[in-house]
């Protein structure tokens, strides 16, 4: 629904800008599209080096968006494999690590998540985070069949979680956005001048340019921000799903 309004806002914006510029006192652009007939390969040349830079920007945060959701199911993982573990202890030392499973995750759920997008760190977070790994030292070290198997899952669940909170906090670089959205402008801009004499020829032509490139950026958008609500858009479900699962465990 979303994309369908931005497409509809989009239409009647470029429909604007393109009939306002054909109406502009003096401007004949049908003049000046005959007097640069030869101007259609400088065009394509703009074109090829903004299609580069689109394609390898879109390709790198394509790459960091897979290893953050690939973190996310690893830290998920860990931690479901660690619950799971706890099962064959003694019952009270159990219900230890399940309430410092649940304590960590429902940090994540209820509070972590409403800054994950910037990489912020509470100090609740990191104190629930902490007290897991101790927990889990301790209970464990006197049971020496399932210690490295405990120390090789909360091991990972700290590798994860740093890759998470890396990859949620990691940005496209500001001069490489604005070489692309300047890229962009300049090819809808220029698209103006480079046409055919039929208006509506004309108007479909440009149209699909500016379509073309806008679309472009709304994914470089939307992959530079998973947790934003987008067609890349990461929830806290997995983590909810569990939290769920060590609720009932406590029970």
């Amino acid at each position: 629904m979303l994309l369908i309004i931005q497409t509809i806002l989009i239409f009647v914006l470029f429909s604007a800008a393109y009939f306002g510029v054909h109406h502009i006192p003096g401007m004949d652009l049908r003049s000046l599209r005959l007097a640069n007939d030869s101007a259609g390969w400088l065009y394509s040349e703009i074109g090829l080096i903004f299609g580069v830079f689109a394609a390898f920007t879109i390709q790198a945060q394509a790459k960091e968006w897979d290893e953050l959701l690939r973190a996310i199911r690893e830290e998920v993982n860990s931690l479901r494999r660690l619950l799971w573990l706890s099962y064959n202890l003694p019952p009270q030392k159990a219900q230890k690590v399940n309430i410092s499973i649940f304590n960590y995750l429902d940090h994540i759920v209820h509070e972590g998540w409403k800054n994950i997008d910037c990489g912020h760190r509470s100090p609740q977070l990191e104190a629930s985070i902490r007290l897991l790994q101790e927990d889990v030292f301790d209970l464990f070290k006197s049971n020496h069949s399932y210690a490295p198997t405990a120390e090789a899952l909360i091991r990972s669940v700290f590798e994860s979680r740093e890759e998470r909170m890396f990859y949620s906090a990691k940005r496209t670089p500001m001069l490489l956005k604005g070489t692309i959205y300047m890229g962009g402008l300049m090819m809808i801009i220029l698209s103006y001048f480079i046409g055919v004499s039929n208006i509506w020829i004309d108007y479909i032509f440009t149209g699909s340019i500016a379509l073309l490139i806008i679309l472009i950026v709304l994914v470089i958008e939307d992959l530079e921000h998973p947790y934003r609500p987008g067609h890349w858009h990461i929830t806290q479900d997995a983590y909810q799903s569990l939290l769920e699962e060590v609720r009932t465990s406590m029970k």
